[in-house]
Order: structure tokens, then sequence, then C-alpha cells
């Protein structure tokens, strides 16, 4: 028992081990600002994030036709530049007249696209049919004849 077991654990370090080379073999860096990346996830979002077109920076999200005057259009360097600028920017929420029409319009629509419709139009059927059990048609029918004779005279 103690052989399979000093072999068990022999053979689980050794796969461990390799585990560990090959998640570590994986490495690039930016080739604008040289940061080191171990995992192609956070690469991805490294060169998603930053505009290369033009240099190294990430823009002022509130920037662009939907914003007065062109919005913002401050460009940083760090992440933790543009964080601290994006929580205190003048222009959220400054929005052009084509700007307002896009962020309410979408919020309007995200929220007409939430409404499960289903459950919404069974429960006016429900109401409806609870008016309709509730109503004695041959009351109103009796009542409505009594008027037409009435008024006939």
């Amino acid at each position: 028992m103690k052989k399979f077991l000093s072999v068990f654990f022999a053979v689980f370090f050794l796969l461990s081990s390799f585990s560990m080379m090959a998640a570590a073999a994986w490495q690039t860096s930016c080739p604008y600002c040289g940061e080191v990346f171990t995992s192609e996830a956070a690469y991805a979002d490294h060169m998603t994030l930053y505009n290369h077109a033009d240099g190294h920076y990430i823009v002022c999200p509130y920037t662009g036709n939907d914003y007065k005057d062109g919005g913002c259009g401050e460009r940083f360097k760090t992440k933790a530049a543009y964080d601290v600028h994006v929580a205190t920017c003048k222009h959220n929420g400054d929005y052009s007249a084509l700007g307002y029409l896009k962020y309410y319009g979408g919020k309007l629509f995200d929220s007409v696209k939430a409404v499960k419709w289903g459950d919404l139009l069974g429960g006016i059927v429900t109401i409806v049919k609870a008016i309709f059990a509730g109503i004695n048609f041959k009351e109103i029918i009796s009542f409505v004849k009594t008027i037409i004779g009435a008024i006939k005279g």
C-alpha cells in the first residue's frame, strides 16, 4: 500500500508540474506598451481596450456624436487615470439630441424587451374571464328588453 501511495503522489506531482509549465508557457507582451501577459484572455482584453491605430491610449467613453460638441475626447495612457476621469467626467449624460434618442430609446427598447408578454397577456385574459364570469347576461338582456318595451310604450 505504501508503494502504491508513493507512486500515486509521484505521478500526481509530476502531472501538476507539467500543467503549471504548460500554463506558464504562453506569454506575450503588448507591442505598444510592453506590458506582459500570461493569458490569452488578458491580452485580448488589453488589445481591445486600448486604441492602437495612432498610439496606445484609452479614450473617454463620453466622446463622439452622441455628446454635445463631440463630448470629452480626452485620452489616457493608463487604465488607472482613465478610471479616475470617467468617475468625474462632466460630459457624462451631456447628450446631443441624437444622443438622447439613442440613449433613452435604447432604455425603452430594453424595457419593452424585458416584459414577459405571455405572462402579461395571460393575466389580462384571466381578468377579462373573471369579469365576464361575474356578469349575468340574462339579467342584462331582460333589463334591456324592459327599457325597449317602455320606450315603445
